[in-house]
């Protein structure tokens, strides 16, 4: 039998942002839609299930999205705290069809001390 023979592979499909991975708190998907929104304004939000995750193509991109959007989020969590985490995660769908996720770079964020 031919490897691979009646066995799907697992599919690659990019990287997300935990933002906060003590409680697994996603980047959202920019095309999240909600009642009452403005459909002209992309949505910039933390969301809690891993397929409301936004995904980027490369980990390059993800890191740039953290500078481009997600600052503001990072900033009032060091608010609260002395040092936070973001994960960068690599995502994959499995040949059962489940989203997977494996831990690819913490990046560590401090807060300015005076």
């Amino acid at each position: 039998m031919a490897k691979g023979f009646g066995a799907k592979q697992a599919e690659q499909l990019g990287y997300i942002l935990d933002l906060m991975p003590e409680v697994n708190a996603y980047a959202g998907k920019f095309s999240l839609d909600f009642p009452g929104g403005d459909h002209d304004d992309i949505f910039i939000g933390i969301v809690g299930q891993l397929a409301d995750a936004q995904i980027w193509k490369t980990q390059k991109l993800a890191k740039q999205a953290i500078e481009q959007y997600y600052a503001d989020v990072i900033l009032q969590q060091l608010d609260a705290a002395e040092a936070i985490r973001v994960n960068i995660k690599r995502v994959e769908r499995s040949s059962d069809n489940e989203l997977k996720t494996e831990v690819v770079e913490t990046l560590h964020f401090y807060r300015e001390q005076p």
